[in-house]
């Protein structure tokens, strides 16, 4: 999967500089922040039947009130000026998750955009967050984005309470120690697959949306944007990861 990933990015690299010059210009459809070439809404749309959007301008439009709203709400409004070109540029990924790549580049799943529920709006939300002292904060706090101004329900948790369904993974400890910690959980392997990633999404969603409750997104804010991740642990919420992995099962039991 790891080598499939890599060969996507190395071949865009490829076509932009050895390939582009001596093919027909690939058009390229541009919302306010956002933009995708032709070939790639192609890709995109190849598996759709009933397509969810009319066109790259109406999915562009969506994507960019996306960007907006998820922006202001971490206070990340000025997110865009690490952006290359100005612009998130949207490509199709057919036999991998949803990813991003660098500042600028999602990587939509084909087979998610046919069936509707492509984590559009949390695959923005990881590039607005940027870099990370905990990968678990990060994809918690992206997942509870897509929930809350996603116009759609996405993997992993489909709309459902992220709390009901972190129960099912109450007896995976070695998963459970991986939530709030610093850095990234290497040990599940460098791109995680399968059920072991189902699981960390939605426990690391779960737990982020326990601190939500707790001190709002100022307050994970604070400790998401820390030089020193455990000690604004205790400073923003007044007890140590540890005691708030505790309260946190506590809360879903």
């Amino acid at each position: 999967m790891i080598l499939l990933f890599m060969g996507r990015i190395l071949f865009l690299v490829f076509s932009l500089l050895v390939i582009g010059p001596f093919v027909q210009a690939d058009e390229m459809h541009t919302g306010e922040f956002t933009m995708i070439r032709e070939s790639e809404w192609e890709m995109l749309t190849a598996f759709v039947e009933d397509a969810p959007y009319s066109d790259p301008g109406e999915f562009l439009h969506e994507a960019d009130s996306y960007i907006e709203e998820i922006s202001t709400f971490l206070g990340r409004e000025n997110w865009s000026q690490e952006i290359y070109r100005g612009r998130v540029e949207f490509i199709a990924a057919r036999h991998l998750p949803s990813y991003t790549v660098g500042t600028s580049i999602i990587g939509l799943n084909a087979h998610n955009f046919a069936m509707n529920n492509s984590p559009t709006a949390r695959e923005i939300a990881c590039l607005i967050l940027r870099g990370f002292n905990s990968y678990s904060l990060k994809i918690g706090l992206a997942s509870v984005m897509q929930d809350q101004f996603g116009q759609n329900v996405a993997p992993y948790n489909l709309g459902q309470d992220p709390h009901e369904l972190a129960k099912l993974y109450l007896d995976k400890e070695f998963l459970l120690q991986t939530v709030g910690e610093k850095g990234y959980p290497f040990h599940l392997g460098l791109y995680p697959a399968g059920r072991e990633r189902e699981a960390f999404f939605i426990l690391s969603h779960s737990f982020v949306k326990f601190l939500l409750d707790e001190r709002g997104i100022s307050g994970v804010m604070e400790v998401y944007d820390a030089p020193d991740l455990y000690s604004a642990y205790r400073e923003v919420f007044g007890r140590d990861l540890e005691d708030l992995r505790w309260d946190w099962l506590e809360h879903l039991q």
